[in-house]
């Protein structure tokens, strides 16, 4: 089983990453760019779910750089009493690179039409992973088409994609930050 060590590691390297998606749906097209911060990661883990941890309450890019420099140890966080919560995202946060190179499905999410979410989100994407089902929510930051990971958990009880509206992927390229690097995903467009 993956710990928090492999989720910073693997979300380090995200931080130079930047993707672009094309979505279609009914003739109408939109355009998305996401990017990765530090703080992100803490919340993709679920850390907030470990309340009996008091090192925990403070920024989450230094908690994001303590669990990196082996300050916050993995053995730490998993004697919480409450780490069974967090134990599964943890497992697969670290294929968060492959779920966002992957073309599976992508959902524009209406929170009303899951009224046991709190969750704030623009999308939602659903792969499988290691055979399990698999959900990011992608919410928008500021203007711009511009969007960031708001949460990531694997399915447990509830499919969140039920009753939305499924987007058709028409694009994606990931952008390797400090070179300039392009890669092309996934190109429907050309034709």
């Amino acid at each position: 089983m993956r710990n928090v060590y492999d989720c910073v590691e693997a979300f380090g390297k995200l931080l130079d990453k930047e993707y672009h998606l094309v979505l279609g749906r009914k003739n109408i097209s939109v355009s998305l760019q996401i990017n990765f911060d530090k703080k992100e990661c803490f919340h993709l883990m679920g850390l907030q779910y470990l309340t009996d941890r008091p090192e925990l309450v403070r920024d989450r890019e230094k908690i994001f750089d303590a669990i990196s420099r082996h300050q916050i140890t993995a053995e730490h966080l998993q004697s919480s009493d409450l780490y069974y919560k967090i134990a599964d995202r943890v497992d697969m946060l670290p294929l968060l690179e492959s779920m966002l190179d992957s073309n599976d499905t992508i959902f524009k999410y209406n929170r009303k039409r899951n009224i046991y979410s709190v969750i704030k989100a623009d999308y939602i994407m659903k792969n499988k992973m290691e055979e399990r089902d698999v959900f990011l929510f992608l919410a928008q930051n500021g203007e711009g088409g511009k969007y960031f990971c708001r949460s990531f958990f694997p399915e447990n009880k509830m499919d969140y994609t039920k009753n939305q509206a499924s987007w058709t992927l028409l694009y994606k390229k990931k952008i390797t930050l400090s070179t300039g690097k392009e890669e092309i995903l996934y190109d429907r467009l050309r034709k």
